[in-house]
């Protein structure tokens, strides 16, 4: 049971606060990390035999919103780079044979 990372993804994380007169928007960047067994996002852990299925919606901007969907709901995670890569690797490792 190896837990090399067989893919990552960038994903960008935005946090608005409000002060008494100003608001600032600070974005992070993190990783979307696919291993054998497990998707790691920053702040969960999906188990591969939980997660059904992977999508990507574009936006006009070149961003869009990559989800993961797992048998906890969907997940969502906003991107800026096309995910092709990291689609193709989570279909590879689930056994798709339309590949």
């Amino acid at each position: 049971m190896s837990q090399d990372i067989l893919a990552t993804l960038t994903y960008t994380v935005s946090q608005k606060t409000v002060g008494w007169i100003d608001q600032t928007i600070s974005t992070n960047d993190c990783q979307l990390t696919l291993h054998e067994t497990v998707i790691h996002s920053q702040h969960y852990s999906f188990p591969i035999d939980a997660v059904l299925d992977c999508s990507y919606k574009p936006f006009s901007d070149g961003s869009g919103l990559f989800y993961l969907h797992t048998n906890q709901g969907v997940r969502s995670f906003h991107v800026n780079m096309d995910p092709s890569f990291f689609l193709k690797a989570y279909q590879r490792l689930k056994g798709d044979l339309y590949l």
